[in-house]
């Protein structure tokens, strides 16, 4: 009776997850790969694009179309925007060069992240710590399930170019810039440290967020290891080189005019940014939880997956600190809050977004340290030991849990991604979509009309992100669009005018 109990729990093991976990992600984000062949640029995404689109229609001279992207980005740091890097990435998108071609950016950014993700865990988990490959993809490829299926904003995550390079993009890079920090942790080599220099650039010149999370990492590292080694000192070359970055992002002129005096630097307002945003990362986290159960659900399967993969590797890492290392992780989160707190300005979905991402990333560090701590001092009492049943002991009641949790919050599925993009589909919402940007392209693409007059867009956008052209002639949109396409005029045509 036992041995047959055993053989059927055979399948219950590391891999299967690990294929479970990979199909149920690509099965997830197949909806939202396929939207991304009628997601269309929208609002600032023509508007930081205009000039170097009408100079590549003009010379289809790269160099042109870089200088001219130049030229813009001194043009918003000086009067709208400081983010340097990120505003030179902006007058790069990809219509700029291929109509049509925006599928690109849902796209590619979303395999970045995948590749980020994967190459930061696989560095740490596996290379370092010793979890097997097929452990780490289960991690990576929940955290991900997690990451985009109650993203704050799919707009900021896949749709809308300006959104996905100011945020996503300096975030994929900080993944590549600590799966380096790993690595040279590991093996010593200084070209990590060149690379992350580069990097670091990248993320000063682009996103509070993003830096915040990679400088205090590195910040942490280089204080907890420079009394036991001088190579340590490497790492205040990424370092200085984010600093010099951020320090022309956060001078520019731009930053004043768009934001106001609410920029200026104050201690007293410094010190209340801080514990504002303490107290507003425990809100949120609790906000997470209850109204998103399926995100504790997920991460305790990572932590599940996590301790079975610790207990069976040979754990070199020393884990003395789980409490301050917990307190440093919340420290990094809750800097998510500050730059909006500080500057006291509406946002955009973007914060949220990024407050989220860092979430779930260091709840997956602080997993592991803890779990990491727990088993090194049960193996010093030789109270653990590897087991292969590790993962029968762990999964069964934790797949109990999960159907307890499914039937009490069913209706939560709704709230997913997957849910609202398969919706979106089905109604025939994202065909209407697709046919009403047809139709508007099929006039903003011919020459021989200069005074573009278009039929109005439902508000039905689902997951997708676009800000539409509307009866304004003088809106923003409309004006943007009408650089873009180098037309003289551009407006919808309304009921009252036909």
């Amino acid at each position: 009776m036992l041995n047959n109990i055993k053989n059927k729990m055979k399948w219950i093991n590391g891999k299967t997850i690990a294929v479970v976990s990979t199909i149920a992600f690509v099965v997830s984000m197949l909806p939202n790969w396929g939207l991304a062949f009628i997601a269309r640029p929208t609002g600032d995404d023509y508007g930081y694009s205009a000039a170097t689109h009408q100079i590549w229609l003009q010379t289809h001279s790269l160099l042109e179309v870089i200088k001219t992207g130049i030229d813009t980005t001194i043009s918003k740091c000086t009067t709208w925007n400081g983010d340097w890097f990120s505003v030179f990435i902006f007058t790069l998108m990809p219509e700029v060069f291929v109509y049509r071609s925006f599928w690109i950016v849902p796209i590619f950014w979303s395999l970045a992240t995948i590749g980020g993700t994967f190459y930061l865990f696989y560095q740490l988990l596996t290379n370092t710590l010793g979890l097997k490959w097929y452990e780490t993809l289960s991690i990576t490829m929940l955290t991900l399930l997690a990451s985009y299926q109650w993203i704050p904003s799919s707009g900021i995550g896949l749709y809308w170019y300006v959104g996905v390079i100011h945020y996503i993009m300096p975030h994929v890079i900080a993944l590549f810039m600590l799966g380096f920090l790993v690595q040279f942790l590991r093996t010593k080599k200084i070209k990590y440290i060149v690379f992350s220099a580069i990097g670091m650039i990248a993320i000063g010149g682009s996103s509070y967020y993003s830096t915040f999370l990679v400088m205090l990492t590195y910040v942490l590292v280089f204080v907890c290891g420079i009394k036991k080694e001088r190579k340590m000192l490497w790492l205040s070359l990424p370092v200085l080189s984010c600093l010099i970055a951020l320090y022309f992002q956060i001078t520019a002129p731009g930053n004043a005019a768009r934001v106001g005096e609410s920029i200026e630097f104050s201690i007293g307002k410094a010190i209340n940014t801080i514990m504002e945003a303490l107290f507003m990362g425990v809100n949120r986290i609790w906000w997470y939880i209850t109204e998103s159960p399926y995100i504790l659900l997920i991460l305790l399967l990572i932590a599940v997956i996590i301790w079975c993969g610790l207990v069976d590797a040979p754990l070199k890492f020393e884990f003395k600190y789980p409490i301050l290392f917990v307190g440093y992780m919340y420290g990094i989160y809750a800097s998510m809050y500050t730059p909006e707190i500080y500057s006291q300005t509406d946002i955009s979905g973007g914060p949220p977004t990024m407050e989220y991402l860092t979430f779930l990333l260091v709840t997956i560090a602080s997993i592991v340290y803890v779990e990491g701590w727990i088993i090194s001092r049960l193996r010093e009492r030789d109270l653990i030991k590897r087991n292969e049943w590790y993962y029968k002991y762990c999964l069964v009641p934790y797949v109990l849990v999960m159907c307890i949790v499914v039937i009490l919050y069913k209706g939560e599925v709704k709230e997913t991604l997957f849910y609202e993009s398969v919706d979106y589909i089905m109604s025939g919402a994202a065909a209407d979509f697709a046919e009403q940007m047809r139709s508007q392209e099929e006039i903003l693409l011919d020459d021989s009309i200069k005074n573009a007059y278009l039929c109005p867009t439902n508000d039905q956008q689902g997951p997708l992100l676009h800000m539409p052209v509307i009866d304004d002639p003088d809106a923003f949109t409309n004006t943007v669009v009408k650089k873009f396409y180098g037309k003289d005029y551009v407006v919808t045509i309304t009921d009252t005018e036909n």
